[in-house]
């Protein structure tokens, strides 16, 4: 393990050659932020093509707080894709407390993303918050944001960032890595680890997204499939079958109340405080019960969020709507999305529709991506890119039933070919389960070097689904259902 020393106020490595840290605070704009040290470093925008255009690549570790730390840190692997690894962190950082007793955490924003040459495009990342529906007005600001950024987005894909996270680990002098990849991530670490799997240690893949899945076509099956799990599980629990009688019906009616032009809607912006319009369309409701989902706290608060929109009261949905396009523009980079989907996924878009006309998403989404990545420069990926990946490394894959995006199937099918792994399932919980409940201390004894098959998991029976709310005040706290 290296040395770090403190020189007038910088942290640099003490073996002569390595690169130099710099204290820093890092974090979503505007906070506080978390105790660290950062280093930008200048890489080729193609490995190719090493002397051709520089781009800067930022990195943050949190260094071990022990005197004699593990050799390998762990590498925290932002979701998206888009998401920067440094400005996510620290909202997952609980579990990954008890880890960094032993080991350095490195958090390397990926290419395209926070400040490692950000591909940002103001109008796309606005337009991913609301699934515009207007083909030409897209496919115009896609080519408005293909001309306004700096990079080649050819340069931005998986395969790019996997050979950066080889190039950092050399220059860093760290022998190895272990893994964590959250939702996209999981797809930057098994590529990693099909790469380079001898400079892997152990994996750990939260909200799993097997390589051989194709990003945009499942979107709208597997958000309808979480929503009528909200459906069934009302209909189970007494209560809330009586408070909300006519659930399922909601998403028909709420279309007919919007119609085609929607509902102009007065709300508090969260930040600023001011009063601002929002049209209130059904795309835009979509997307408010879309990102609910993903979060046990929020999607309890979903029967009672349609039911006041069916009765017609728009505040809180258009808050929450209003909330999410701001939140979701500042922590996805779309370029960097566009750059991933339309290289790595849009080549294996099935030619028809993917059949998800009667899900509440529709085939909007997808019809947006087929039009952003129509105009979106590609290229050539390695034969083996969308294949399963092999290896006898110890991994660990993490999901929520109750999972939007990536439902636990994701993960059986990613394990099919790695014979030192084992799935665990969070009852009750959605998108990315790291942090719930007894995880963080199931990965940091499988971090600390115990097997997959031998890891304590009878914790997992203390998992269950948060109760639906029933008014603005109060949950439903006489029971569960057995579904959780």
């Amino acid at each position: 393990m290296l040395e770090i020393v403190m020189l007038g106020g910088l942290l640099a490595s003490a073996t002569p050659g390595l690169p130099e840290f710099s204290e820093c605070r890092i974090g979503p704009e505007g906070a506080i932020g978390l105790k660290a040290e950062c280093l930008e470093v200048s890489l080729p925008e193609d490995h190719a093509a090493p002397d051709g255009r520089q781009i800067t690549v930022k990195v943050a570790r949190l260094p071990a707080r022990s005197r004699a730390p593990a050799a390998a840190p762990l590498v925290f692997i932002a979701g998206g894709p888009g998401q920067s690894a440094i400005e996510t962190f620290a909202g997952a950082r609980g579990a990954f407390s008890a880890v960094r007793q032993q080991r350095d955490i490195l958090l390397i924003d990926q290419r395209g993303t926070g400040e490692s040459s950000p591909l940002r495009c103001e109008a796309l990342e606005e337009a991913e918050a609301t699934l515009p529906q207007d083909e030409g007005m897209l496919a115009a600001w896609t080519r408005d944001c293909l001309a306004s950024l700096e990079g080649d987005p050819r340069w931005y894909s998986t395969v790019d960032a996997v050979r950066d996270l080889e190039v950092l680990r050399e220059r860093l002098g760290y022998p190895a890595y272990v893994l964590y990849g959250i939702s996209y991530g999981t797809r930057v670490a098994q590529e990693y680890l099909r790469q380079y799997p001898e400079r892997v240690e152990r994996v750990v893949l939260d909200g799993v997204v097997p390589p051989d899945a194709i990003l945009g076509t499942e979107i709208a099956n597997d958000a309808q499939r979480a929503l009528e799990n909200v459906f069934r599980r009302c209909e189970q629990q007494e209560s809330c079958a009586a408070r909300f009688p006519a659930l399922r019906d909601s998403v028909a009616r709420i279309k007919e109340l919007l119609g085609e032009d929607g509902r102009r809607v007065s709300v508090r912006d969260a930040y600023s405080g001011e009063m601002e319009d929002v049209t209130m369309s059904w795309p835009r409701v979509a997307m408010v019960v879309r990102m609910f989902s993903y979060a046990p706290e929020t999607l309890s608060l979903l029967p009672l969020l349609l039911d006041d929109a069916v009765n017609e009261r728009w505040d809180a949905i258009a808050a929450a709507s209003s909330n999410q396009a701001s939140e979701i523009g500042e922590s996805i980079n779309i370029g960097m999305h566009n750059a991933v989907v339309c290289t790595e996924d849009f080549p294996f878009f099935p030619v028809e529709s993917a059949g998800t006309s009667d899900a509440y998403l529709g085939d909007e989404f997808l019809a947006s991506l087929r039009t952003m990545c129509g105009e979106w420069p590609g290229r050539e990926l390695p034969a083996s890119f969308k294949s399963l990946v092999a290896s006898d490394k110890p991994v660990l894959l993490l999901s929520g039933e109750l999972d939007p995006v990536t439902p636990p199937h994701n993960a059986e099918q990613a394990m099919a070919l790695l014979t030192n792994a084992r799935h665990l399932v969070a009852e009750g919980q959605g998108h990315g389960v790291a942090m719930r409940g007894c995880m963080p201390r199931i990965l940091a004894d499988f971090y600390e070097g115990t097997g997959p098959a031998d890891l304590d998991v009878e914790c997992l029976e203390d998992f269950q689904a948060d109760p639906f709310f029933l008014n603005r005040n109060a949950a439903d706290l006489g029971g569960h259902d057995d579904q959780g």
